[in-house]
């Protein structure tokens, strides 16, 4: 499985606020199918004592197309979601986008009401910085 350029810098970024990673990727079967998502990651939540742990798949779109890559992207969200559930697995998973995708994704109506619609969580990732910006839910 071939890393998306950000990689890295959304995990160091995950990594500073406190996340630690406990599988890359993770593999999921179900259906006749594997399925690797990017990362599983684990944060000690202090007020409740416990761990919380989410999946977070990494997309760079760095190619011509955004509204190709969205339509790949979008799919590939669902199909994880949909086979986190399958087995039930009580993850949530986040797409994980740097911030100049995120603006991209915000001058248009089209973008927002799709994520919206499918329910899609976003980690937005200064990529430069290496800095979580925003969680979006």
């Amino acid at each position: 499985m071939a890393k998306d350029t950000i990689h890295d810098a959304v995990k160091n970024a995950l990594e500073k606020e406190g996340w630690s990673v406990t599988d890359e990727p993770m593999m999921v079967r179900t259906g006749g199918v594997a399925l690797d998502m990017d990362l599983a990651v684990e944060k000690l939540m202090q007020a409740v004592k416990e761990n919380e742990r989410i999946i977070v798949e990494i997309k760079s779109f760095k190619g011509p197309s955004l509204i190709y890559e969205f339509h790949a992207a979008l799919g590939q969200y669902i199909n994880y979601r949909g086979a986190l559930s399958d087995e039930s697995i009580q993850l949530e998973i986040f797409l994980a986008v740097s911030a100049g995708t995120f603006r991209k994704f915000s001058r248009s109506e089209f973008y927002l009401r799709r994520m919206k619609e499918n329910n899609v969580k976003l980690v937005v990732v200064n990529i430069i910085e290496e800095i979580i910006v925003e969680w979006i839910k």
